[in-house]
C-alpha cells in the first residue's frame, strides 16, 4: 500500500508555514507516520530553518527529511513565486522504499561525488528505479556528475533541478535531516513495485529548419550552412531584435541534438542553450556547449503560446503511458525562467497538469536547470519542465 499526501503554504511565518503544509500532507496521506519527506522551500524562510524542521519532523515522525530551496515551490494546489512559500511531501509504503542522501562538499568533485553515490545507491538500484539529483546550482557541473554515476551504474533515469534561491542570498540550500548546509548534493534513490514514467516539455520552441554548423571551434560558431553564423541569426531575428541583441538574447536559444550520435534535432529531443556572445562584424556566435562541424541546430525562441502547445503535447504522451491508471505520486521540476515570467501568470504548468491527469500528490520547485533523460542518456536541461509520475504495479 502506497500512502502520500501534499501540502503546501505560503504563510509568512516559518513554523506556522511548515506546520500547514505538513500537516496538510499528513491529512491527505491518511495519518500515521511517514517513511520519507520531501520539502521544497523559498529562501524566505532559511533563518527560521530550524523551526521548519523541527515541526516536519514532530508532525511526520521521522528523520528521513530531504529537500532544498528554490525561487518558488508548486503542488497541485498552484505555484508559489515571489512570496514566501513551503511545499512538503510525506510518503510511506510497504513496497516503496526511499534511499535519501547528502554529499559534500560539491564544488569541483562531481565525478567522485558521482562514483560515491552509485557506491551509496548500487545495491539497491535496478530496472525498477528512479533516482532524484537536487545539486547546489552555483557549484555543479551536472554531465560530470551523471559521468561519474554511469561508469559504475550504467544508464540509470535521473530527474531533478538545480537547486535555486532569489538572488539575494548567492547561494542555494540542500536539506537533509537535520541538516541544511550549501555546496552539497541531496537526493534520493527510489526503489520497489512501481513503474515511472517521465515526460520533457520544452519552453523554447524551433523557428527554423535544422541546419548544419559548416565550421566551429569549441563553443564558437563560425559558419552556419557555409554562411556566417550571425548572419543567419541576424535573418531569424530580424525586426526590433536586431536593435536591441541583448533583449534578443532572452529570447532566442540554440536548439542543439540531445544525442550526437543521431545528429538529429527531432521535435522535443533537443537540448536548448543560451547564446552566450556574439560578434556581428566577424559572424561569430558563442553558445553555452561544446558544439562540432557537421553537427545539426536549430534557432529557437522563448515562447508563452508555444510552451503551452508543447506542454499539452507533454501531457498528452504522458497519459497514454499510464494506460487509464491515475498516477500516485507526481514530481515536477519547473524551470525558473518558465511560470510568470514566461507566461505572465502563475500557476500555468500546475493548472495544465491537474486539467490533464487530475487531481494527485505533486510536488516540485523551480530550478536553475533540470535534469532528465533524453535518448537513453542523463541531460542537462534549461528552459524545461521535468514531470515524473509513479503508479504501483
Amino acid at each position: 500500500m502506497l500512502q502520500v499526501g501534499v501540502g503546501q503554504s505560503s504563510n509568512h511565518v516559518t513554523e506556522r508555514a511548515a506546520e500547514e503544509a505538513t500537516t496538510r500532507a499528513m491529512t491527505r496521506a491518511g495519518g500515521g507516520q511517514a517513511d520519507l519527506v520531501l520539502v521544497f522551500f523559498t529562501v524566505d524562510h532559511l533563518p527560521g530553518y530550524e523551526k521548519l524542521i523541527g515541526a516536519v519532523r514532530r508532525i511526520t515522525q521521522t528523520d528521513q527529511i530531504l529537500g532544498c530551496s528554490g525561487t518558488g515551490v508548486l503542488t497541485g494546489e498552484g505555484e508559489i513565486e515571489g512570496s514566501p512559500g513551503i511545499a512538503v511531501l510525506v510518503l510511506a509504503s510497504d513496497h516503496i522504499k526511499s534511499h535519501p542522501f547528502l554529499f559534500h562538499p560539491l564544488r569541483d568533485r562531481d565525478q567522485e561525488i558521482g562514483f560515491e553515490v552509485a557506491q551509496a545507491i548500487g545495491a539497491q538500484s535496478g530496472k525498477e528505479s528512479l533516482l532524484v539529483l537536487l545539486p547546489d546550482a552555483y557549484n555543479s557541473q551536472p554531465r560530470r556528475l551523471f559521468q561519474g554515476i554511469e561508469e559504475q551504474l550504467g544508464f540509470l533515469s535521473v530527474v531533478g533541478a538545480g537547486c535555486s534561491e532569489n538572488g539575494t542570498h548567492g547561494k542555494t540550500y540542500q536539506l537533509y535531516g537535520e541538516r541544511i548546509t550549501t555546496n552539497a548534493l541531496s537526493g534520493l534513490l527510489l526503489t520497489g513495485s512501481f513503474e515511472s514514467s517521465i515526460g520533457i516539455t520544452q519552453g523554447c520552441q524551433p523557428v527554423t529548419e535544422p541546419m548544419v554548423i559548416t565550421k566551429a571551434q569549441g563553443n564558437l560558431i563560425f559558419e552556419i550552412n557555409h554562411r556566417p553564423a550571425f548572419e543567419t541569426f541576424a535573418k531569424v531575428i530580424k525586426g526590433p531584435f536586431l536593435d536591441d541583441l541583448r533583449r534578443a538574447l532572452a529570447f532566442v536559444f540554440a536548439g542543439l541534438p540531445s544525442d550526437p550520435h543521431q545528429n538529429s534535432v527531432a521535435p522535443g529531443q533537443y537540448l536548448v542553450r543560451n547564446i552566450v556572445g556574439l560578434d556581428p562584424q566577424k559572424g561569430i556566435l558563442a553558445v553555452a556547449e561544446e558544439v562540432f562541424e557537421g553537427e545539426q541546430m536549430v534557432f529557437t525562441l522563448r515562447d508563452a503560446q508555444r510552451a503551452r502547445e508543447d506542454l499539452s503535447q507533454m501531457l498528452e504522451r504522458q497519459s497514454r503511458n499510464l494506460g487509464g491508471k491515475s498516477p500516485q505520486l507526481g514530481l515536477y521540476f519547473n524551470c525558473c525562467a518558465r511560470g510568470t515570467s514566461l507566461y505572465g501568470i502563475p500557476g500555468i504548468d500546475t493548472a495544465y497538469i491537474r486539467q490533464s491527469l487530475g487531481d494527485f500528490p505533486l510536488i516540485g520547485f523551480f530550478g536553475n536547470f533540470e535534469l532528465g533523460p533524453l535518448g537513453r542518456k542523463n541531460r542537462l536541461l534549461a528552459y524545461t519542465g521535468v514531470l515524473a509520475l509513479i503508479t504501483e504495479k
